[in-house]
């Protein structure tokens, strides 16, 4: 049991690598990397698939069924909301709307998978909206309807995702990441072409991206959905707030920009939620 609270701690480690990378690139647009990124996910996750399972690899498949396809809709539909969110409003806003997605988890997971929410649980989730809250502070605009709601909407997708991984936890989910990177490259691949922007980007930059999809997202996502099989949806999306945590701090140690000390004091916030989960996790 242990070991999946392990991946579901590591994972977000991995997924908080997308901020550095990204904002070290200069020419690509979002699109663009969400294809290369999406791309190279889905090729290291059916290559993971194949070395895992070899022959049996189709019956995996077949023993996810339907279910780790609408996974893998969801969560291609998390990431690309993410990422046009991000375009229409401020990075403050979209960060604090993913404070809901342990809420809304807790309420599907309640409703839907019948897991019950303690004390320990309620109380992390109050600590990590006060830390994303303190994080954003004065900076929280709402100017743009449309990017908070695509925010909104990419935290649902999220949520769901969560608790649809945890429906699947007597089979392996993974190849729903497979679908994800697939869904979101189809995607991405449209758009970018469909606006005339085309996928050339400097080769260097192309190689960050597909980095970014086999380590930031493949093993991550990977992780995340082993992790599924042993830990309730609401704790899943609790540890996924490490993500948000651990982002500014390796901005910080890699372009040197330093975060505010409203930013330092809601991280220590967040961090405090989360140790709470982890402190659990040795009973």
């Amino acid at each position: 049991m242990r070991r999946y609270y392990a991946f579901a701690i590591t994972a977000p480690v991995f997924w908080s690598l997308a901020g550095v990378v990204v904002k070290s690139l200069e020419q690509a647009t979002e699109w663009q990397i969400n294809f290369y990124r999406c791309v190279s996910l889905a090729v290291f996750v059916a290559i993971v698939t194949v070395i895992r399972y070899r022959r049996s690899t189709f019956s995996v498949l077949r023993a996810g069924g339907f279910k780790t396809v609408v996974a893998g809709a969801l969560l291609s539909g998390a990431m690309l909301c993410n990422v046009v969110a991000l375009k229409y409003t401020t990075v403050a806003v979209a960060v604090f709307v993913m404070a809901a997605a342990p809420i809304l988890a807790a309420l599907l997971g309640r409703v839907f998978l019948g897991e019950q929410v303690g004390a320990r649980v309620w109380v992390s989730i109050g600590m990590a909206v006060v830390g994303i809250g303190i994080m954003v502070g004065g900076r929280l605009q709402i100017g743009d309807t449309f990017g908070v709601g695509v925010a909104v909407l990419g935290i649902v997708f999220f949520g769901v995702y969560a608790v649809i991984l945890r429906v699947g936890k007597n089979v392996d989910m993974t190849p729903a990441v497979f679908y994800g990177g697939a869904f979101g490259a189809a995607v991405s691949l449209s758009v970018s072409v469909g606006t005339g922007v085309g996928l050339a980007i400097p080769w260097i930059e192309a190689m960050w991206c597909s980095l970014l999809g086999v380590v930031q997202l493949g093993l991550g996502s990977v992780l995340f959905a082993l992790a599924a099989q042993g830990v309730p949806a609401v704790q899943l999306t609790l540890f996924a707030l490490g993500e948000p945590l651990l982002a500014p701090i390796w901005v910080w140690l890699v372009l040197g920009d330093l975060p505010t000390v409203a930013t330092l004091a809601g991280g220590a916030t967040l961090f405090a939620a989360l140790a709470l989960q982890i402190s659990a996790t040795r009973k």
